[in-house]
């Protein structure tokens, strides 16, 4: 699993904002976060608002469940699958007149 500083900085890099952003919305500065991106040390209180700033969820797992976690992580998420659009004669009851 890559270090929690990089999987922070990939998720900020994917919505789209800047350091210096993501910093306003945690309520610190843009050299906060450039440190903790390169690995520097932070609070975990600063960690969870600026988890909170990039919509991230701290959560503690027991070591055992971290496999699974780990594999959920991973997957890539599913795109629903459209429902095949139905035909005119599925849409519409069609009679011909004839009884069946």
């Amino acid at each position: 699993m890559k270090p929690l500083s990089i999987q922070f900085r990939n998720r900020r890099v994917e919505i789209g904002i800047s350091q210096r952003e993501a910093a306003r919305r945690a309520g610190g500065e843009q050299p906060l976060v450039s440190g903790f991106e390169r690995g520097r040390d932070i609070r975990i209180s600063t960690l969870q608002k600026l988890a909170s700033a990039l919509d991230l969820e701290l959560v503690a797992v027991p070591r055992e469940y971290m496999g699974e976690v780990a594999s959920v992580i991973s997957r890539k998420p599913v795109s629903p699958v459209p429902a095949p659009e139905k035909s005119l004669l599925d849409r519409f009851q069609v009679s011909d007149g004839e009884e069946v």
